[in-house]
């Protein structure tokens, strides 16, 4: 009797560390994405291709706080040279707060052309260790434009 009762409370146990569920933290985490566009430009013999990076990184310093860091950096390619863009080269960095259950997040931070709160939401992806984010700006023209990061974690 006595081993059947030690063996049910060891399945008990073994029951209880296997069912719960780790859930994803992102305290002390950085994250990565990138954004590369190539357009080409001009007319006749003056065309030349502008190719624009957008490095975002991404950290959550503790349990509320976070931080995104956006590097931008731009080339011209004409007659088979490349050249700087100094002029679209430059790093923007934003203080925010976030909220996060493990699956689904925002990040709140003030914007810095309205001086307004703002609210990113993002979602983790468990599988691929990701977190995605889509926000919809509208462009000088009118138009809208999504922009979608998905971020990998730095290790």
């Amino acid at each position: 009797m006595k081993k059947t009762l030690f063996v049910a409370f060891l399945a008990c146990i073994t029951m209880m560390f296997v069912s719960c569920k780790k859930e994803k933290t992102l305290n002390g985490t950085t994250w990565k994405a990138q954004i590369v566009t190539t357009e080409d430009m001009g007319e006749d013999q003056m065309e030349a291709t502008l190719t624009t990076t957008l490095d975002f990184t991404l950290k959550f310093i503790d349990a509320s706080k976070a931080s995104m860091t956006m590097t931008s950096s731009a080339t011209a390619t004409m007659g088979g040279q490349t050249i700087p863009i100094p002029d679209m080269n430059g790093t923007i960095t934003s203080d925010a707060t976030y909220t996060f259950d493990g699956e689904k997040g925002t990040l709140t931070g003030v914007d810095e052309e309205t001086g307004k709160p703002e609210t990113i939401p993002f979602t983790y992806n468990k599988k691929d260790n990701t977190i995605k984010m889509s926000e919809t700006e509208v462009d000088e023209d009118g138009n809208p434009l999504t922009i979608e990061l998905v971020f990998n974690e730095v290790k």
